[in-house]
């Protein structure tokens, strides 16, 4: 199996991690996901309650393989990126895209169950949509479930002139994203 390596140009950021503080005063350290993050992937995965995972991934799934676990933390650090949060070396959060046609890429997060509701989500989220708008993406998608009104309301911060519409039981969501100011923060169009 062959591995993308960082294009030139394309440093991996934040490359040596950040510590963030959360919503209830606890940290954690957001960082690019790595090769050597399978298998933290792995426990991460069967720290999940059902609901989670069937949420990220609209069905119950068996445990990932080896090889789509490698895969995952495999990104080319362009069209493919994810960061993760980390406690205690464990990782307890992942924010991913993949790029698509148009300078769009689809975008998904997931955040084991002990830590949501505490800002991590949105931490990765904000984090991830920087990185993209460096790279010249220009809008984040995604398919949200239907009963999932909370994934709905998570993604609407990334901009303004995010939309959403219902497509049969699922929300397609696209979020133009906004430009970096020479500080990083995300600033309008």
């Amino acid at each position: 199996m062959a591995y993308a390596l960082v294009p030139p140009g394309h440093a991996p950021a934040p490359a040596l991690g950040e510590i963030v503080s959360l919503d209830d005063g606890s940290t954690v350290t957001i960082r690019v996901i790595d090769l050597s993050d399978a298998f933290r992937l792995r426990r991460m995965f069967d720290r999940l309650s059902p609901e989670t995972v069937y949420h990220r991934f609209f069905a119950p799934i068996p445990p990932p393989r080896a090889e789509t676990l490698m895969r995952l933390a495999a990104v080319d650090h362009d069209r493919r990126e994810a960061l993760v949060a980390l406690h205690g070396g464990e990782i307890v959060g992942i924010a991913q895209y993949e790029g698509r046609a148009d300078d769009e890429a689809e975008v998904a997060v997931a955040v084991e169950d002990a830590w949501q509701d505490r800002g991590l989500g949105t931490a990765l989220l904000m984090r991830l949509a920087r990185v993209a708008a460096r790279r010249g993406v220009q809008a984040f998608t995604a398919i949200v479930m239907g009963e999932n009104s909370a994934a709905v309301r998570f993604l609407k911060r990334l901009s303004p002139e995010t939309s959403v519409r219902l497509d049969q039981s699922e929300y397609v969501v696209y979020a133009p994203l906004r430009r970096p100011d020479p500080d990083g923060r995300l600033v309008g169009r």
